[in-house]
């Protein structure tokens, strides 16, 4: 693996001793494998590259963050989205039926989950989270969930718990802040079968495996 000091070789004087390295890596960075630029790539690859540095620094490998010198064109994006690309409602209704046969049993229970996801805007942490006590889920009219913890999932390495899933709060939120969504009838009586059907874990979780672990987005097994 490639060392910070070696990382920085001789460039830009005005971006300092890094500078021609760290525009090629930039430029590298801003572009997705079919070597157009994206703007969602260069911002989501550039927040690691920033971190590994930082993490650099903190080693004493190098004496600052030679990124903040560096002047790069970021990429533009329009902001605008292509209807063409996104799920229409009808559509969603379809993988979500799909979703059911997918397993002997696992793809009907995870049907809700992907529900929460396209109807309620969840994060796959946050639906997988999600429990009973925190669904409002009336016999008619719109309902609520009010969301407080997630369960992003991980390699059991790099976990404190040593298990695939550690229990967080919300993304971006303080450790006890919750975020109150309302959910459409429709996926308030998605989610009341579910319940009905399947029943909760002990610690009241909603989607679990039969090993009573947390859904994942994993293909079954």
């Amino acid at each position: 693996m490639t060392s910070p000091q070696a990382a920085c070789t001789a460039g830009d004087r005005n971006a300092g001793p890094c500078g021609g390295a760290l525009h090629h890596r930039l430029e590298a960075i801003s572009r997705r494998l079919d070597g157009k630029a994206a703007a969602s790539t260069y911002r989501r690859k550039r927040a690691v590259f920033h971190h590994a540095l930082e993490y650099a620094v903190e080693l004493g490998e190098l004496p600052a963050n030679p990124i903040h010198k560096v002047k790069f064109r970021k990429v533009k994006s329009s902001g605008e989205i292509d209807h063409r690309s996104v799920v229409n409602p009808e559509q969603a209704r379809q993988l979500l039926i799909a979703v059911t046969y997918a397993g002997r049993t696992r793809g009907q229970m995870m049907a809700a989950m992907f529900a929460c996801m396209y109807f309620a805007g969840l994060r796959p942490a946050e639906a997988a989270g999600l429990r009973k006590a925190n669904c409002d889920l009336p016999e008619a009219g719109w309902g609520a969930l009010t969301l407080e913890k997630t369960r992003p999932e991980s390699n059991k390495r790099y976990t404190d718990s040593g298990e695939s899933n550690d229990e967080r709060g919300l993304k971006h939120r303080g450790e006890k802040a919750t975020r109150r969504v309302p959910i459409s009838p429709e996926l308030v009586a998605i989610l009341r079968d579910h319940i009905d059907r399947y029943g909760v874990a002990k610690d009241g979780r909603l989607f679990r495996t039969v090993q009573c672990r947390s859904e994942s987005m994993r293909g079954p097994s």
